[in-house]
C-alpha cells in the first residue's frame, strides 16, 4: 500500500526534470548574453562509424548554416587528448570529440530545418552520439577571430 504513493511523488518530483529535457527555450525566453551563445558537445564517435564520417557531418553543418544565411557562425571540431595509464603518454583518441558552434552575434531568428538540415543531422546520428551539450555564453573579447 505504501507503494503507490512513493510512486506518485516519485513521478510528481521526476517530471519538471524529464519536461525540461525535452524542452527548448525560445530565444526570446533566454537570457541577455553580452557576447556570443557557443554549443559545445563532447560526442562519443561510433566505432563502425569512425571519425571520417564524424568529420563529413561537422562539413556538411557549416555547408548548411553558410548557405543559409550564418555566414558569421564558427563550428569546428577540437580533437581531445588521453593519457596512457601505462606509458603515460598522450594521444588523441578517435573515439570522443568536441565540437564548437559560435553563433553569429547578430542572429536572433532559430533556422529553418529543410532536407539538407535533416541530412547533416542524420550523419551526426549515424556518426556519433552526443555525450553532453553545454549551452553558454561567451563574452566578446574571448570569441574566436573569424576565419
Amino acid at each position: 500500500m505504501r507503494l503507490l504513493p512513493v510512486l506518485t511523488l516519485t513521478v510528481a518530483l521526476c517530471a519538471p526534470a524529464l519536461s525540461a529535457q525535452s524542452v527548448k527555450l525560445p530565444t526570446a525566453t533566454q537570457p541577455a548574453c553580452d557576447g556570443v551563445l557557443v554549443n559545445i558537445r563532447t560526442s562519443d564517435i561510433k566505432p563502425e562509424a569512425g571519425m571520417d564520417k564524424f568529420l563529413a557531418a561537422v562539413a556538411a553543418q557549416k555547408a548548411w548554416y553558410t548557405s543559409h544565411g550564418y555566414t558569421e557562425d564558427q563550428i569546428f571540431v577540437a580533437k581531445i587528448l588521453v593519457r596512457d595509464p601505462d606509458t603515460k603518454a598522450l594521444t588523441y583518441t578517435d573515439k570522443q570529440v568536441m565540437t564548437y558552434h559560435f553563433y553569429s552575434a547578430t542572429g536572433t531568428s532559430s533556422p529553418t530545418h529543410d532536407a539538407a538540415w535533416d541530412a547533416f543531422v542524420k550523419l551526426f546520428a549515424d556518426s556519433s552520439t552526443i555525450k553532453e551539450s553545454t549551452l553558454s555564453c561567451v563574452p566578446k573579447a574571448m570569441v574566436p577571430v573569424s576565419k
